[in-house]
This record gives C-alpha cells, structure tokens and sequence, in this order.
C-alpha cells in the first residue's frame, strides 16, 4: 500500500530529516578530506598517495556523474538504493581500517585507494539519488529547514562524540584512536541507511507510463561535444572565468588539514581538533553565509576567497618560522577554511541559478561540473606530488596566489544584483 502524494511528505520529513542528521554525524566522523588523512599520515603512508586520495576519490565521483546518471534518474524506488550506499561507505570505511591493522604499507596503500575510490564512485551515486527523492518528497521550504537543521544538530552531535570518543581513547597509541572515531562514523552510516526505510516512498508507476520514452542511448563522444558547445555562449565563458579558480579555493581543506595531520598525526588530541573544528564550521557558515547572500553572492565569494588566502599565508609563515606545532592553530586554520569554502561553495550554486538562461541551465550545470572535476583531479594529484616532493606548505602557498587571483576574478565577474538589472 503506498501513501497518496499529500499525505506522505508530511510524515516523510521528519524520517528524512533524522536520516540526514545521522549521515551528518557519520560523514564528519569518517571524513574522507580530514579523518582518513590522519590515519594515512600515521601509518606512514608515502605524501603522495595521502595527497592524492582527493584525486582518486573526485575520480570516482566523475565516473558516476557519466556513465550512472542515466540508469539512477530512470530508477522508480530510491529509499532501499540509498540505504545500500550508506552501508557501502560504512564498508569501505571497515575494509581500510581492517587492512592498516595489517602494518604492511604496500597493502594498506592499496586499500586506502580503493577505499577513497569506491567512496567517491558510491558518493555520488547517493547523491544523484538523494537530490531527485527529495524533489519527490519534500518541498522548498521544508528542503531549506532540513539542510539547516542537518548542519546544526548533525554538527553538534559530531561535536559531542568526537569529544567523547577522545576522553574514552586518549590514553590509547595514534592507530587505535583514530579507528575509534571511524568505527563510531560507519555505526552512524548503518543508523543512517537503516532510518531510511522508515521512508513512505510514493509510487511513480503511473507517472513513468505517461512519460514518453527517452530517445535513442546517446553516443559517449556527445558528452563532450555538448561540454565545447556551452563555449560559444558568452554567459558561459564569463562564469567559468569565475569558477575556475574556485577549484584550486575547494581544494584548501583537504590540503590544510593535510599539514594539520603531517605536524599532529600522533598528538592525542590533533584528530579530536580537527573534527570540532570541521563541525564547528558547517555550524556557523549556515546562518552566517545565508544572511551576507541575501545582499550579495559577489560578497560572499570576495570576502571567502581573502578569507582562505588569509589563513593560508598565516599558516605557512609560521611553519617555516617553526612555530607551527600548536594542534589550536591548526584547528582554527582548519574552521575558517570550511566557513570560507561552504559560503563559496552555496553563492556560486545561486550565482549560476542567476546568470545562466532556463534553456540551457541543464546543459550549463552538466558541462561545469564535468570540466571542475577534471580539473580538480588533475590539480589535486600535482599538489599531491609538490607535497611529496616538498612539503604540503608549498601546495598551500599555491592555494594562497590563486585565492587572491580567485577575489579578484569573483570582484569583476560576479556583479551585485542592481548593476546586473541594468546591464540586462
């Protein structure tokens, strides 16, 4: 028996609000850009690879945006499919931990690029799912709440276990605290997957037989003629003018909290650090960016791109100093970077929403995201390599000069709302 379309949104909220509260709490416990690092670093895992796990994991999430897309927008029931990808990374999680308990370096190498792989394949995958049940189950407004209080009591709930976890394992060597705190994320990842069931998912049979069949299996090489075509549109170019350098701007928190677990990996509090921080910066961007982006996205963008650049500059002066052995510094680093980010990350989303014209938003949003994924995995695997090669400080010297590149552009391109009215 199914829910009639009214009924069901009213009593699927607060299950999906709960779900996504508990995928929260896992995904900041287990956090692929901060947790996994740390256990990388300690293991003594060469700096490449650790660098390089952001790249292998946006590859995997490449490839579910090409080749799954299709086949998952096409699927009728979304509830068990997303459900499945909470446990899939709960696994992925076990299985890298179960072989870096083994201490042989080539084969813990080996699993964490699996690992970080499959996340990232699975991740997206879970995404594309997500975004069209919610579209189906929730409305605007009510979508809005949810993200809100996602951030909030998931943020707060990490906040409280990590503390906790830290009190119980800080006695414990470095390897055995930072399995802790992952065995603690994939509990909430399986919490997650199973509350979701709990979801009255409406049928979509009659509405999948009054739509008319899709045409003929498009040929792989049009994805790419599609993506050079949006070139010849003149609002295209100038967006990505803009988006470009937010690329290198993304890549700050993995990389800040990669110096972070390189001078702290064995501290008994840098990990604890590091998840406050992280959580504590979702808490705040939301209510914060929410109100700074009702006046301006050009403000927001400019103001969180100086503020990356910032810490940035702050932090890698006083590593070469040689001062920089303070977890609290790194913390702080670690928390601006997340606010900056997510406030940068939403006023480009409503930015695009603003600029790019109803007929080719699709097409315009497809061909972003393909090109800033690509390019963000080959930039994450040369910082990789400059951090191997080097220290991670040079990658973040890097990040710096392009932040400031990145103000600057978003100042020019991204006009306050009075000046685009006139212009159009």
């Amino acid at each position: 028996m199914t829910d009639s379309p009214a009924s069901a949104p009213k009593r699927n909220f607060p299950v999906l609000t709960g779900q996504s509260i508990l995928s929260q709490v896992a995904w900041t416990l287990g956090s692929p850009s901060i947790v996994l690092p740390f256990l990388a670093v300690s293991l003594e895992l060469p700096m490449f690879i650790a660098g390089a796990l952001v790249s292998i994991r946006m590859l995997g999430s490449m490839i579910s945006d090409v080749f799954l897309a299709q086949p998952i927008s096409a699927r009728q029931q979304k509830k068990r499919g997303i459900a499945l990808t909470e446990v899939g990374i709960g696994a992925c999680l076990v299985l890298a931990v179960i072989v870096a308990a083994t201490g042989v370096v080539p084969a813990i190498a080996m699993a964490f690029v699996a690992a970080f792989f499959m996340i990232g394949l699975i991740e997206e995958i879970q995404s594309l799912m997500y975004t069209d049940l919610l579209g189906d189950h929730v409305q605007s407004k009510s979508r809005m709440i949810m993200h809100y209080l996602q951030l909030g009591v998931g943020g707060l709930g990490a906040i409280g276990l990590a503390l906790l976890v830290h009190e119980i394992t800080k006695e414990n060597p470095p390897f055995s605290r930072h399995t802790a705190v992952i065995a603690v994320s994939v509990a909430f990842f399986v919490l997650s997957g199973l509350s979701i069931l709990a979801l009255s998912e409406i049928a979509r049979d009659t509405e999948a037989k009054d739509t008319p069949h899709p045409a003929g299996k498009r040929k792989f090489s049009e994805n790419f003629t599609d993506i050079v075509a949006m070139f010849d549109e003149a609002w295209f170019r100038r967006y990505m003018v803009m988006r470009l350098p937010l690329v290198v701007v993304s890549l700050s928190v993995p990389f800040f909290a990669l110096i972070a677990a390189e001078a702290h990996h064995a501290s008994a509090k840098g990990l604890t650090a590091m998840i406050i921080s992280s959580a504590s910066g979702y808490l705040v961007s939301a209510p914060l960016w929410q109100l700074v982006n009702m006046k301006s996205h050009r403000a927001v963008m400019v103001i969180g791109n100086l503020m990356v650049a910032a810490t940035g500059a702050v932090l890698v002066t006083v590593h070469f100093l040689g001062v920089d052995h303070a977890v609290h510094l790194h913390a702080i680093a670690l928390f601006i970077v997340t606010v900056a980010v997510t406030g940068i990350s939403g006023a480009r989303q409503l930015y695009f929403l603003d600029v790019a014209p109803k007929d080719q938003r699709v097409k315009g949003a497809a061909a972003v995201k393909s090109i800033c994924r690509i390019t963000a995995v080959i930039l994450s695997a040369v910082l990789a390599g400059v951090a191997h090669m080097h220290e991670v400080a040079w990658a973040i010297i890097f990040i710096v000069l392009v932040s400031l590149f990145a103000a600057v552009t978003c100042y020019r391109v991204v006009l306050p709302k009075s000046q685009k009215a006139a212009a159009s």
